[in-house]
């Protein structure tokens, strides 16, 4: 019931702690009754808005890829796409990267519905570049494949696979690209006895054959999310240990570590996503926790629970909109403000 009670107030409230503020906007999706054995097939699993922030796309846990339209709050589900998996989204070129249910791993243009083939197999994870360019893949294994795409008016596309980078140890947890498609980021995965799970942070150029960073998180079981800042000055990840979890931020650069929490109360924290002038850090965790992180302080500047857990963020391109998709199947539209006197 308090639980209950603090998500009504947060949607008629704005919540402002150190010149940031959070304030409820408006609902996607209607609300049912959360799941703890299997999580709903509406609840999103992986959410981007557009380059104008017009639109926010959702893949549910069902398969389903919808795109919404935040003017109207109407949906649409793009076609023949449920029974594909959703690698990464350009925002760029309005595209997403899919594994499809047959193994084609494919470039799909969201509006036109026109598609570049890649290649063929069972890839475990792969990313994007935001202008649709550049691409890469892993099976899981110490390789990670490195695609370029080319648009073509009539074919729809052509791909060209440029190199296949090796790894220490097999991507696992985690791959991406920088939205410039400069950097490449590995989590590496391992077990040793005496030592237990272990993940490595790889961190590469693209025309380069050696990583330029190698980050060493310790003893922790796994990770859910891998990103880099839009920047590309930094990337993130959440942690696990010991039943808790947490996040860390490392300077690309560096390799300095710029933000590590640890001992939250719930068992992961799934969701992170970076504000779009990289300054915040947005996580959201099983127990319903979304804190935003100043990242120059090295601490939440907001803090507010929800009655269930939170499974995806993103932040809009125009700096206006935090999108937290929960346990129950809806989204929450905050308006997302802040006091540049820093």
């Amino acid at each position: 019931m308090k639980n209950l009670l603090v998500f009504l107030l947060f949607n008629v409230l704005c919540l402002s702690v150190q010149g940031a503020t959070l304030e409820f906007a408006f609902q996607l999706g209607e609300k049912q009754q959360p799941r703890l054995d299997e999580l709903l097939p509406d609840v999103a699993r992986q959410m981007a808005f557009s380059k104008h922030s017009t639109k926010l796309l959702t893949k549910g846990m069902g398969g389903a890829v919808v795109e919404w339209d935040i003017q109207s709050l109407q949906k649409r589900e793009i076609d023949n796409i449920h029974a594909k998996r959703w690698f990464s989204y350009a925002t760029g070129t309005h595209q997403l990267l899919v594994r499809k249910a047959d193994d084609n791993i494919t470039v799909l243009s969201v509006g036109s519905g026109d598609e570049t083939q890649l290649t063929h197999g069972q890839y475990e994870s792969g990313s994007l570049s935001t202008d649709g360019t550049l691409a890469v893949l892993s099976k899981g294994d110490n390789a990670v494949e490195v695609w370029q795409l080319t648009q073509q008016r009539k074919s729809g596309g052509s791909a060209q696979k440029l190199k296949t980078v090796l790894t220490d140890f097999p991507v696992r947890n985690g791959l991406t690209l920088s939205d410039d498609g400069q950097l490449i980021a590995t989590a590496e995965g391992s077990y040793r006895d005496g030592e237990g799970h272990r993940t490595v942070i790889e961190i590469w150029n693209t025309t380069d054959a050696a990583p330029i960073q190698v980050l060493n998180t310790g003893e922790i079981l796994g990770i859910w999310n891998l990103l880099f800042s839009p920047d590309a000055t930094m990337v993130a990840v959440d942690t696990q240990k010991n039943a808790q979890s947490g996040i860390r931020v490392w300077e690309v650069g560096t390799g300095k570590q710029r933000l590590a929490k640890s001992g939250f109360e719930a068992y992961w924290t799934r969701a992170l996503a970076f504000s779009p002038t990289s300054d915040y850090l947005a996580s959201g965790d099983e127990a319903g926790n979304l804190r935003v992180w100043d990242i120059s302080e090295g601490e939440s500047v907001i803090w507010e629970t929800y009655p269930t857990g939170i499974q995806a963020l993103a932040f809009s391109p125009n700096d206006e909109y935090l999108a937290v998709a929960l346990w129950d199947a809806t989204i929450q539209i905050l308006h997302w403000r802040k006091n540049h006197e820093r």
